[in-house]
């Protein structure tokens, strides 16, 4: 198979998960566990499986090696995540404590292993300035893991008090750990290359700086809910925003000397604004709580900047860049692709990000349902033009006979120099600049 058809296969698995996702806010009232379903849907399911994908892709390309088992054992991987997934929104849906379990461990499965793959693709790689961005990933795996067995834990526990701490736990680790230190790592990189920005001399020790900060953080608030002190989950969120913060400073350089300009650019900065936000809410509803039931009652109405304006949005504008680049395969193919991906950008994220700001307001639960269809219409614009950029990508590819690619190269979604120690730049001359060189040499050769 293709690089490109791999990876259009690959990521059919998250446009399903995300098209389940317009479907559990749709349904949502005529369910048992309508908040579960809603925040569960998208976090486990779609960026889930977007990080199993994307977080090897960006391993293989910093690390200039290929994960042990190559494509076969994400295929595994990314196999048994969905079905694990699958199996405890069943149990949930079902109230069977014995399914959700089964269905945990089946995910929790896929997580470790793919924390080893990378764990040892990083122990065997070749030196690279931004190399370590690697442990993010791995880290990442490791939080997770912790994160599902209070989860697992909590679908059993009889007593309701634990199980309203063990769900900050659970929140801490998993919002904040799994998909928060995935996409920290990843932006570093990502939001410079979006934005065609030029990679601060800074950027690679910011991150080094972090990554240390960002972990302490996780695992002091993640320890509150555990030994009954909420000043600890104010402390370790205190903690978690300096790191992302150290991170967001760069982003904000880049961002002032070449502004975003593609539903990219701007999804990927109020996603990391959001997360911000919704990080510091935490901390000071932490503080100010005088229970932990009361602490999980009053951070329900952060759930939607952190699942839609977070989550949601960090996915659709990561996917909107990438999936040009990687899966459309030739420079004009990747910017047919990207301009339909664009199309209504401007209005796309007003209107997304708008609909979170006045959710946020006071005002009758029909304004809310409205809000909340507002923002799903926005997610199924994505999935279309998605859709239709690969419909269009697939038709230049045709145009240009070119066959496709069988040669098993890893594509590359951020550019990295060739030499092993050369630092990798951000590209300033557009998506399909990081293939280019093969393209030429083909064009030349059909001269």
């Amino acid at each position: 198979m293709s690089r490109r058809n791999w990876y259009l296969l690959t990521n059919a698995v998250v446009l399903t998960w995300i098209v389940l996702t317009v479907v559990a806010v749709t349904i949502h009232r005529f369910v048992s566990q309508p908040m579960w379903l809603m925040v569960h849907v998208p976090l486990l399911g779609a960026v889930t499986a977007a990080i199993l994908i994307w977080s090897q892709h960006f391993s293989d390309t910093l690390l200039r090696r290929e994960a042990p088992a190559g494509r076969a054992g994400l295929g595994i991987r990314l196999g048994l995540h969905t079905v694990g997934a699958g199996l405890v929104v069943a149990g949930v849906l079902a109230a069977s404590v014995p399914l959700v379990i089964v269905g945990a461990s089946v995910v929790a499965a896929a997580i470790l292993a793919h924390a080893v793959v990378l764990f040892l693709q990083l122990r065997r790689a070749l030196p690279s300035r931004f190399g370590p961005l690697v442990r993010y990933y791995v880290a990442a795996a490791v939080v997770f893991l912790g994160g599902i067995a209070i989860g697992a834990t909590m679908s059993a526990a009889g007593d309701p008090d634990l199980t309203d701490r063990l769900v900050t736990a659970h929140l801490v680790l998993n919002a904040y750990g799994w998909i928060g230190l995935t996409a920290l790592g990843t932006l570093v990189l990502l939001f410079p290359t979006v934005l065609h920005a030029r990679m601060a001399d800074t950027a690679d020790a910011g991150a080094r700086f972090a990554l240390p900060v960002l972990i302490a953080g996780l695992v002091v608030a993640a320890s509150g809910p555990l030994l009954d002190l909420r000043l600890l989950v104010t402390l370790g969120m205190a903690m978690w925003i300096v790191g992302a913060a150290r991170i967001g400073i760069e982003g904000w350089r880049q961002a002032r000397s070449m502004p975003p300009g593609t539903f990219a650019g701007w999804s990927l900065a109020a996603a990391y604004g959001w997360v911000v936000v919704a990080a510091a809410c935490l901390a000071v509803i932490a503080a100010l709580s005088p229970d932990w039931v009361t602490l999980r009652e009053s951070y329900l109405m952060m759930l939607g900047p952190l699942v839609a304006g977070f989550a949601v949005q960090l996915l659709t504008g990561a996917m909107s860049y990438l999936l040009p680049v990687v899966a459309l395969g030739s420079p004009a193919a990747a910017k047919a692709g990207a301009e339909v991906l664009d199309r209504g950008a401007a209005f796309r994220v007003t209107a997304f990000n708008g609909a979170i700001v006045l959710y946020l307001l006071p005002m009758p639960s029909v304004a809310r349902v409205l809000l909340s269809f507002v923002a799903a219409g926005v997610v199924i614009a994505f999935l279309v033009l998605a859709i239709r950029a690969i419909v269009v990508g697939r038709r230049v590819r045709r145009a240009e006979g070119d066959s496709p690619d069988r040669s098993g190269r890893v594509g590359l979604g951020v550019p990295v120099a060739a030499a092993p120690t050369a630092p990798p730049a951000p590209c300033r001359h557009g998506r399909g600049r990081l293939h280019g060189a093969r393209a030429v040499r083909r064009r030349g050769s059909r001269r």
